[in-house]
This record gives structure tokens, C-alpha cells and sequence, in this order.
């Protein structure tokens, strides 16, 4: 994503008009930015959940380091000298031990299209995690 050379995101800057499939942690993680760091809100937003009930059942609390997003400073991309990409770390705190667990991160902003189906996976990356 960071790497579409001239790709300019459209970030959500007002929280009245968040999307309906966004996941409400990250809706009330925006709004609490919005009054207390309304300077951060040029973000391209990051969540990560179980992609089906048993895995969000067995995922446990997640933190997003350094913040939950890509810093709108990183775009667009040229190509330039010395760049160096975003970058999210996830820290899963307690997943369930001895499961696969399937996770699905999506990236977050208005041009930004997320597969339905997640037949493509637009917008998302999917992986699996298992703690032995």
C-alpha cells in the first residue's frame, strides 16, 4: 500500500462519518484522537480481528506499536531517496494457546476498498496464528 507510486489517501478526518463496517474499537480510538490528538488525524487507520467467531473468541487484546496506523506524512509514495516505509507492529497479548487462529488486518480510508467476499482480500492482508 505505502508503495503505489502517487497514491494519495483520503483520511477520515471527522468522526461523524466513519464507515458502518469499521470495527468499534478503532471508531472510538479515532473519536478519543479526534478531541485529544486532532494533529494525528491524517492516519490511515489499521485494525485487526478473528476473521470468523471462534477466532475472535481466541485472539485476545491486541496494541498496535508504535500507533494504530500509517502517519499521513509517508504518502504518496515517489520513490525518493533514503524512504522508508511505515510501518504497524501487533502485538497480540494473550491469543489462546495450541489453535490456529486466522487474522484479518485492513488498511482504513475513504479510497480504500475492502473485498466483501474477501474472495481478493482488497484493502486486508490475512494470516494465521498459532502459539504452541
Amino acid at each position: 500500500m505505502n508503495k503505489i507510486y502517487g497514491w494519495i489517501p483520503e483520511f477520515f478526518n471527522e468522526t461523524s462519518n466513519l464507515p458502518s463496517n469499521m470495527p468499534t474499537d478503532l471508531k472510538e480510538y479515532i473519536k478519543e484522537k479526534e478531541q485529544k490528538e486532532s494533529h494525528t488525524m491524517n492516519t490511515v487507520w489499521v485494525s485487526c480481528e478473528g476473521e470468523n467467531a471462534a477466532d475472535i473468541e481466541n485472539i485476545g487484546q491486541i496494541q498496535y506499536y508504535p500507533r494504530r496506523g500509517f502517519p499521513g506524512y509517508y504518502y504518496p509514495y515517489e520513490n525518493s531517496e533514503g524512504y522508508l516505509s511505515p510501518l504497524v507492529a501487533v502485538h497480540f497479548e494473550r491469543p489462546v494457546r495450541g489453535i490456529i487462529i486466522n487474522v484479518e488486518c485492513k488498511a482504513w480510508a475513504y479510497n480504500i476498498r475492502h473485498d466483501n467476499d474477501r474472495h481478493e482480500r482488497l484493502g486486508s492482508v490475512h494470516f494465521e496464528l498459532m502459539i504452541d
